[in-house]
């Protein structure tokens, strides 16, 4: 028996195979869109909480210059986590520190947690990239010995700046007005007046004292304390760039001064740029106390 398809029953063939494909197609389109709806919610709460990591960063910036404005260091203000609720999640700060200076921002809306890091973030919150450490970590604060002061020095940038020269004023809570010796960086001595170290400096006007006190005269805020035709604040060097080279990183400056009556207030300018053409200088100025 032979079975024969007319064009009648190819035609029925093919529309069921089209219908067939079609309804496998639609089975897929609709599981599709179904497993989709379900996770659009998830989406929705990832990007939530990574807004909510990122306002968390601009949280942090506003909230630790403040604290810096009134004298709390980074690490004081954030070296514990801060929790901050936010609409329907919240974000959590830390400053971690590390050789990145980090900030950590972490965002949470509902089940979604979404994590931010800022390197260099003092840098951010000072609004300067060459700091005193202490502003950093309260432990790292300018201090003395005998008649030498020690400032612990940070830099923020991701190069090496240079120092052109450096400029003082004191305000001593005792005893008279005092002289820099010698001044050292990470335990190497970069100027010595007597021994004119890196070069002669005696054309300073600040110059003062004889033999083995001799050194450069650093003058009150109000320009008393040092011979006629001193510079207020002292110059060091005058005569020359010091083209002091500090890489990223921490690095501590020692102040030798003639006299341990080194107790007071300070004003410290650096003025610096990245190279030593000094095209574009820049001038970090660090007020600090000695008790």
């Amino acid at each position: 028996m032979k079975i024969r398809l007319t064009d009648r029953g190819m035609s029925l063939v093919i529309l069921i195979v089209i219908i067939t494909v079609i309804g496998f197609l639609g089975a897929g389109i609709v599981s599709f869109m179904g497993a989709k709806q379900k996770s659009y919610p998830i989406h929705v709460k990832s990007h939530q909480a990574l807004g909510l990591a990122n306002a968390g960063i601009e949280f942090a910036i506003r909230y630790a210059y403040d604290k810096y404005q009134a004298g709390q260091s980074i690490q004081d203000c954030l070296g514990l986590p801060v929790t901050v609720n936010f609409g329907n999640g919240s974000f959590t700060i830390q400053y971690i520190g590390g050789s990145g200076y980090t900030l950590k921002s972490v965002g949470i809306s509902g089940n979604a947690t979404r994590e931010v890091r800022l390197n260099k973030f003092p840098s951010y919150s000072t609004g300067e990239g060459f700091v005193l450490t202490g502003i950093i970590d309260a432990s790292y604060s300018p201090s003395s010995h005998s008649s030498n002061v020690s400032l612990p020095l940070t830099n923020l940038y991701d190069q090496t700046i240079y120092i052109k020269y450096i400029r003082l004023t004191l305000n001593p809570t005792t005893g008279g007005s005092n002289r820099v010796k010698t001044i050292s960086i990470g335990g190497s001595t970069v100027y010595d007046f007597k021994n004119k170290i890196p070069q002669d400096d005696s054309s300073n006007p600040n110059k003062d004292g004889h033999g083995a006190n001799e050194g450069i005269c650093i003058p009150t805020s109000g320009g008393a304390g040092c011979p006629s035709g001193s510079l207020t604040p002292a110059q060091i060097p005058y005569a020359f760039n010091l083209n002091l080279a500090i890489p990223p990183g921490g690095i501590t400056e020692i102040l030798d001064f003639n006299s341990a009556s080194v107790k007071g207030t300070y004003m410290v300018e650096f003025t610096y740029d990245f190279n030593i053409g000094y095209s574009n200088p820049k001038v970090a100025t660090m007020t600090f106390t000695i008790d």
